[in-house]
C-alpha cells in the first residue's frame, strides 16, 4: 500500500509561506514552532504542528543515537575504532 507523501510547508518570518512549491510572500507572516513554543526565523510542517531548524536537528540527532544504541551497538565495538587510553 502506498501512502501520499504529506504536503510540505514552510513559514518564514517576514517573508511568507511555501506549500508544496507554491509561493505565497507576506512581510506579516510569523513563523511559530509547535515543540518550543517560540517565534523562530522559519519553521516546517511535521504533521499538524511546525518545528524549526533546531527542534528539527535535536530529533536528528536522537535518531541517530537511538538507531547506533539499538542496532549498531549490538556487536560490542564502536564503529569509528578503538578507544585506548
Amino acid at each position: 500500500m502506498l501512502r501520499a507523501m504529506a504536503a510540505i510547508d514552510v513559514h518564514v518570518t517576514g517573508g511568507g509561506t511555501i506549500l508544496n512549491g507554491e509561493v505565497k510572500e507576506d512581510g506579516k507572516t510569523v513563523a511559530r514552532c509547535s515543540l518550543c513554543s517560540k517565534e523562530v526565523e522559519a519553521s516546517a510542517a511535521i504533521g499538524a504542528a511546525h518545528a524549526c531548524a533546531a527542534c528539527l536537528r535535536d530529533r536528528l540527532d536522537a535518531l541517530s543515537v537511538a538507531r547506533f544504541r539499538l542496532q549498531q551497538s549490538r556487536s560490542g565495538s564502536l564503529p569509528w575504532g578503538k578507544v585506548t587510553g
